[in-house]
Formats: structure tokens, sequence, C-alpha cells
């Protein structure tokens, strides 16, 4: 095996690592901080959070099935509700999940129709700088 797929597996862990360590942060923080540069909705802010992890998380581990998927990223937006439920400043919401679990389908139909070639693209990327 070259290392450039090795390299390329280990970009896709990180982008799927750091951003749902952020979206963790930003779920149970008590007091979420505001950023006026991304002016969307509760409800697009879930959906588009969701549908990236989902996709990343294909990426990452692509040893996952989609039902494994979906259920891990489904279980952790269950998650999110429960401990949000016990923030005074918080709440937990049906909407919220059901608005995740659209971004997860969302997720998984991007990674069934571009997977394989953002995969590849990563790893000729990869190759093509020397790094690996």
């Amino acid at each position: 095996m070259t290392a450039a797929p090795v390299l390329a597996g280990w970009l896709f862990k990180l982008a799927f690592w750091v951003p749902f360590a952020l979206c963790t942060y930003l779920a149970l923080a008590p007091q979420p901080p505001t950023v006026e540069i991304f002016r969307l909705s509760d409800s697009a802010a879930h959906a588009v959070a969701f549908a990236y992890l989902t996709f990343a998380f294909r990426l990452a581990f692509a040893n996952r099935s989609a039902a494994q998927t979906f259920g891990l990223l489904l279980a952790y937006g269950v998650l999110i509700e429960v401990v949000q439920s016990f923030e005074v400043e918080r709440g937990a919401e049906l909407k919220d999940l059901l608005v995740d679990i659209v971004g997860i389908c969302l997720g998984l139909l991007l990674t069934r129709f571009t997977g394989t070639r953002v995969r590849n693209l990563v790893s000729r990327l990869v190759a093509a700088t020397g790094l690996a």
C-alpha cells in the first residue's frame, strides 16, 4: 500500500473529528456563541451540520455501512437532545432531531453519488503534493 491512501485516510478522519468536536461543543454549550457570518436558521444549521458529519464519517470510515452510519449519527443526535434537556438555557426539541435525520439522509445521498470520486481526488492530490 502506498502512503498516499494512508495519508488521505488520516485527512478524512481529521475532517470528521474536528468538526464533530466543534459541533458537540456548540450543541452542549449552555450559551453557544453566535456567529453573524453564518446567518442560518437553527433548522438549516442542524441539517447542514448533520449532512456534513455524515458525509465526512462515510469518507473517514468507509468500512461502515450506510445503515451503521445512520444509526451512529442518529444516536449522536438523540444524545445531544437528551443532554440539552438538562440544560436550563437549552432544551430538547423533536424538530431538531427530525432535521438531523434529514441531514443524515442528505449526507448519505451525497456520499453515494460523490464519495468514491472525492476519495480518489484526495488520494491523487496527496500523491501529487509529494507528502506521501
